[in-house]
């Protein structure tokens, strides 16, 4: 019993540890912007290795004590078996280990990457930093889900983090926080229809929609499931099982069979979990919708479709949970539409707390008239249901229709963007090209001069990152979540189609939060499907009945028997040995005694604990050897030996289960230290670069650079800023150093074609030249500086007399001059449609042609 407390408690101490990660995680990644920009994670990123690493040596020192003790299950019935609760290979099992298993292989394929150096040394480490967090996010809060303690911090820290996100932006819109990016401006009205969108604490429209639609499809498809399902409700979701909402599920379960007092607290206790329930529907509807993401609009339509034609039940519960509060987000959405998102604090939050009061309750009656009604009275409440979300889609349609049925640039791009990474990404098809490729890759790709730093497609993201080894492990990763989903509970299907789906349209994996809620899908899956089984009921016609234990005497032999005689506990004596014997030898405990070897025995052999002395060799031993636990010493030897070995207590060897856990810690811990090294060095060189941005002194900006320098030399930013500050060969020395790096950087190119030009070789500066346009072809300055660095030089050697290198630079400068001429020509040609960059003939190049044009003619 000791030892089983003690499992416990150790399991206990490592699940609160590992929920207050949790915990870390969503307040990161709701503080952080998403988790977008990687430099601004890297304290964050640094922090969070460090206690995953003090973690992981918490557990391996607990381990290896619950290993001492002798301990069988516990600390971990957690790591091997501890994810799932089982030690059978089963489909749950499999999908789990797809599930944690598969951002280690990306880890690992980012790991070798970083090591070949391909395209961007800086771009891969920031990636590894990235899923050394999601690798370790995904084992935290899979363990957190199987334990009962961690399970209400998954499920509580769940519905915490998508409140806050949703309410910082309302608030924010009202003037109650101060939130600069919250809201997203733009003239064009093909991005948005009133000129303004909600971006929330991510500060992109189109990801804070899809944030928003898979929390509002978690929280309106578990009050379907409740209200769709009444006798199952409780046994189904149970209590604590879903965050926000269940604690008060007890309460209800007695309000349907207690009486009085206890009936009354009952339904006060339902009453109260049912607005816990719909509380959060009415800000998460309004963000969506202020939001004007039609990506995450279209695509919560196609999961809720997906999944209420497979449950089609959900459908009546699901119309009366959110007709009120889709009609009155509707209503306010189209208030604060026309405000251009700015309205006064005491008005704005006047009319927030109105509307979402009177969606609440309403929603409330409508969820419990449908429940109660039958007939036409519940045929007219689902039809007012209807009538509601009708109403509030025609408001909402009406006032985006021209950005819905009208022609969209930004869908014709996202064309572009996809046919170009199919060509970039066939030169690599196999691993990749590392970590950021479309992002330092997307200027020599590109056919068109557009500005789209993001590929626009997680899954395109992924195969130009790792190639087909890559996507295929993602894809398989998607497919077990989406089957754990589906047999543990079916209602969190539709929050991850909203994820799965909405990648496929935007860059919503370049934000960690939503590999965050990824993984943290399953682990609510597994926290309500281990709830479930806690709280089943326990039927009373599965209880075993004992036999009665009545006796009964044989006339012949004047031996009492038990009328049940496996549990009989009465004797009878043999005339002949005078032995007593239990009328039930298999539990006996009664003993005989043989009057020749004079040795007592017990009635039953087989659990006897009873000894013997033989006086030839003076050594006691057992009735029964066994299961004894008498020891004898061998006079010869004087060793003391116990008399049965079979259950003798040798010291403790290692079993294959506590070997596997404590390679997992270990590697574990090493994986955490390693990153969290590598992510402090990354912090310190981010932290330096950013003093020396805001220095005014050149010499201590040159220091500040350099100390950045040495702690993350693979930062090309921090290489162009020191090397504008140096000389010529000391700046030439650290670029060609930092191209080891990034060997297809167009700045690092360009940088060196401008130390070139500004030197006498022309030679290595046409070169350099040539390098910077093939990398990025389309930039107008480029081209323009280009061709005066070539002028000047050749004015520079004609005047001091060396004609022929003077004559070269002359006509290298023509050359540029009629290449440039000649893609703008062609860009003009195709349309302004997607010239982003505005690449075209400047009055500064006709007047370079002009200029070149004379030189020649005079020479």
């Amino acid at each position: 019993m000791w030892r089983f407390k003690k499992d416990r408690s150790l399991e206990s101490s490592i699940a609160y540890i590992c929920g207050a990660l949790v915990i870390a995680a969503g307040v990161g990644a709701c503080l952080l912007r998403g988790l977008f920009f990687t430099e601004e994670m890297y304290p964050f990123l640094t922090l969070w290795f460090v206690l995953c690493c003090a973690c992981s040596l918490y557990y391996l020192v607990g381990v290896g004590a619950w290993r001492k003790s002798g301990g069988g299950v516990g600390a971990g019935a957690g790591a091997v078996r501890g994810i799932t609760g089982v030690s059978e290979v089963s489909g749950e099992n499999k999908a789990l280990r797809i599930l944690l298993s598969v951002p280690l292989i990306i880890l690992s394929l980012y790991v070798i990457h970083w090591l070949r150096g391909l395209l961007s040394s800086q771009g891969t480490m920031n990636e590894m930093l990235r899923w050394g967090l999601y690798a370790s996010f995904a084992l935290l809060v899979c363990f957190c889900a199987v334990n009962r303690v961690g399970r209400r911090i998954v499920n509580v820290t769940w519905s915490m983090a998508g409140m806050f996100l949703s309410m910082s932006a309302l608030l924010a819109v009202c003037g109650v926080v101060k939130l600069p990016f919250a809201v997203a401006y733009s003239n064009s009205s093909e991005v948005s229809a009133t000129g303004v969108r909600l971006a929330g604490l991510m500060e992109y429209p189109n990801a804070f929609g899809a944030v928003m639609a898979v929390f509002l499809l978690e929280r309106l498809f578990i009050v379907a499931v409740y209200y769709g399902e009444p006798k199952k409700s409780v046994n189904m979701l149970g209590a604590r099982s879903v965050g926000l909402g269940m604690e008060c599920a007890e309460a209800e379960r007695r309000s349907k069979g207690a009486g009085g007092v206890e009936a009354e607290q009952g339904k006060a206790g339902s009453t109260t979990a049912a607005l816990l329930r719909l509380l959060p529907l009415f800000p998460y509807t309004t963000a969506l919708l202020l939001s004007e993401s039609r990506g995450a609009w279209l695509t919560a339509a196609c999961a809720c479709a997906a999944v209420l034609l497979w449950k089609r039940q959900l459908i009546a519960p699901l119309l009366a949970a959110g007709a009120a509060p889709v009609a009155a987000a509707a209503l306010l959405y189209r208030q604060l539409a026309r405000a251009g998102l700015a309205v006064e604090p005491v008005p704005g939050l006047l009319l927030l707390a109105g509307l979402w009061a009177g969606a609440l309750l309403t929603g409330l009656w409508l969820c419990r008239r449908q429940r109660s009604a039958a007939g036409t009275a519940r045929a007219a409440m689902l039809a007012l249901a209807a009538a509601g979300w009708t109403a509030a889609g025609i408001a909402v349609l009406l006032h985006v229709r021209e950005r819905i049925t009208g022609p969209s640039s930004t869908v014709s791009a996202r064309g572009l963007f996809y046919r170009d990474a199919w060509r970039l990404a066939a030169e690599a098809p196999w691993l990749g090209r590392g970590g950021e490729t479309w992002r330092h890759a997307y200027l020599a790709a590109q056919s068109r001069p557009y500005v789209g730093s993001q590929v626009h497609n997680g899954y395109l993201d992924i195969l130009l990152n790792l190639g087909f080894v890559g996507l295929a492990a993602i894809l398989l990763m998607l497919l077990a979540t989406g089957w754990l989903l589906a047999t543990k509970s079916p209602r969190l299907l539709p929050p991850f189609l909203v994820i799965v789906l909405h990648s496929v349209v935007d860059f919503d994996w370049s934000y960690g939060l939503f590999w965050l809620l990824l993984f943290w899908l399953p682990a609510l899956a597994l926290a309500e499907d281990k709830q479930k089984h806690q709280s089943a009921p326990t039927h009373p016609q599965s209880e075993t009945k004992l036999p009665i234990q009545s006796t009964s005497t044989n006339p012949l032999t004047n031996v009492t028997i038990p009328a049940n005689p496996l549990i009989a506990h009465s004797t009878s004596t043999n005339p002949f040995t005078n032995v007593s014997t239990l009328a039930n030898p298999l539990i006996a405990h009664s003993t005989s005694t043989n009057p020749l070897t004079n040795v007592s025995t017990p009635a039953n052999p087989l659990i006897a604990q009873s000894t013997s002395t033989n006086p030839l060799t003076n050594v006691t031993t057992p009735a029964n050897p066994l299961i004894a636990h008498s020891t004898s010493t061998n006079p010869l030897t004087n060793v003391t030996t116990p008399t049965n070995p079979l259950i003798a207590y040798p010291t403790p060897k290692k079993s294959p289960q506590i070997r596997l856990r404590q390679l997992i810690g270990t590697t574990v811990c090493c994986f955490s230290l390693l990153l969290g090294v590598l992510s402090f060095h990354a912090a310190q060189g981010e932290k330096f670069y950013r003093q020396a941005i805001m220095s005014v002194d050149p010499s201590v900006k040159v220091e500040l650079l350099q100390q950045s320098l040495g702690w993350n030399p693979r930062s090309p930013r921090t290489v162009i800023a020191l090397s504008r500050l140096l000389s010529g060969e000391q700046s030439v020395s650290l670029l060609r150093q930092s191209l080891l790096y990034s060997p297809e950087n167009a700045s690092l190119s360009w940088e060196l074609a401008e130390r070139w030009m500004s030197s006498d070789h022309p030679g290595a500066a046409l070169y350099w030249i040539d390098q910077s346009f093939r990398l990025d072809k389309y930039n107008n300055a480029k081209w323009v500086k280009a061709i005066e660095g070539m002028l000047l030089m050749g004015q520079k050697k004609l005047a001091e007399g060396n004609r022929k290198e003077g004559l070269v630079c002359v006509a290298s400068g023509n050359e540029l001059l009629l290449e440039y001429r000649r893609l703008a020509e062609e860009e003009a040609n195709k349309g302004g449609q997607h010239n982003d960059r505005e690449f075209q003939m400047t009055e500064q190049a006709d007047d370079l042609s002009r200029r070149l044009s004379m030189l020649a003619l005079r020479f």
